[in-house]
């Protein structure tokens, strides 16, 4: 039977390292695995997933949610789901064959808004587990949102941690009333 595992929350609260201790376990009950991300994420190395304390796995890069099917697999690995084009519906395709993925990805943008494909991605999935961080204003564990530190608000997406932080509900509201004063 194939399934649809997604680990989503804000920035910092592990999901990739989630995802690559998956793939070890999925390695060692034997099953062949391929692991993937985006293009555009090469914060931490160009080829690789990598988690925040230097775990890191062998991955291909994609742009597109398509590209998966080139390859063969029992399980898919996907990091930095939100940053893929496409449609789901290949995901949803190959889990009903008796394949089974296991992908990571932000839910929402520093906006508060679905971020990419993610919004429907967790709507087809069979286990979500949504995740936190520990807020970088209080410093309590229940960060659910990843806010954008610069007054630069053009609309593009800046990639890397040095702009985005997590943050509470309640910290996330005060920060965004003190930008509309």
């Amino acid at each position: 039977m194939g399934d649809i595992n997604v680990y989503t929350g804000p920035m910092k609260c592990g999901k990739s390292k989630k995802i690559i201790e998956e793939a070890k376990r999925q390695m060692i009950a034997g099953k062949q695995i391929k692991i993937f991300k985006p293009k555009i994420d090469t914060r931490f190395a160009e080829n690789y997933i990598m988690d925040r304390s230097g775990n890191k796995l062998e991955s291909v890069n994609i742009n597109c949610i398509e590209d998966i099917k080139k390859y063969d697999a029992d399980v898919y690995i996907i990091d930095e789901f939100q940053f893929l084009e496409g449609d789901i519906k290949c995901i949803e395709e190959m889990a009903a064959t008796g394949k089974k993925f296991f992908i990571a990805g932000l839910n929402l943008t520093s906006e508060n808004k679905p971020f990419g494909k993610m919004g429907d991605l967790l709507c087809v999935s069979d286990n979500v587990q949504t995740m936190t961080s520990i807020c970088e204003i209080c410093k309590r564990d229940n960060a659910i949102f990843s806010y954008y530190k610069s007054n630069d608000k053009n609309g593009d997406i800046k990639i890397g941690d040095s702009q985005y932080i997590p943050v509470c509900r309640n910290c996330y509201n005060e920060l965004k009333n003190k930008i509309k004063v």
